[in-house]
């Protein structure tokens, strides 16, 4: 959105940006979601096709406004970032779907279910 408003790669972006970022991490969500829904309204000095680019940013962040408590999640200590888990997903694909590999349902099951155990080391699980 600070790309569509102030240029790709800008300072002016940039500027734009950072605060809201900091907003969304020190559990200011709604404020951001209020600015950013500001951006739209009728009075504001967008012209109509920027205004329609920035819609659907404006429409994700209002549908995901309950996903957005970084804040929260970070001090229950889970990751904010999606990179954790999108890395765990192409270790397994990796892992059991190389090229020309295949495995019925059951299968695999059991497979991910194994390689959980042994991830988490729960080896008396493992055994029984």
């Amino acid at each position: 959105m600070a790309h569509l408003l102030h240029g790709e790669g800008s300072g002016e972006a940039r500027a734009w940006a950072e605060p809201l970022l900091h907003q969304l991490r020190h559990g200011k969500e709604a404020q951001v979601v209020h600015k950013l829904e500001g951006l739209l309204q009728a009075d504001s000095d967008l012209k109509v096709r920027l205004r329609r680019k920035l819609q659907t940013p404006v429409d994700y962040f209002q549908t995901h406004r309950e996903h957005l408590h970084y804040q929260r999640v970070a001090k229950q200590g889970a990751p904010i970032g999606s990179g954790s888990v999108e890395s765990l997903c192409s270790q397994l694909q990796n892992r059991f779907k190389p090229t020309g590999q295949f495995w019925s349902p059951p299968g695999l099951c059991n497979l991910v279910n194994l390689e959980v155990l042994l991830r988490k080391k729960d080896y008396n699980a493992l055994w029984n």
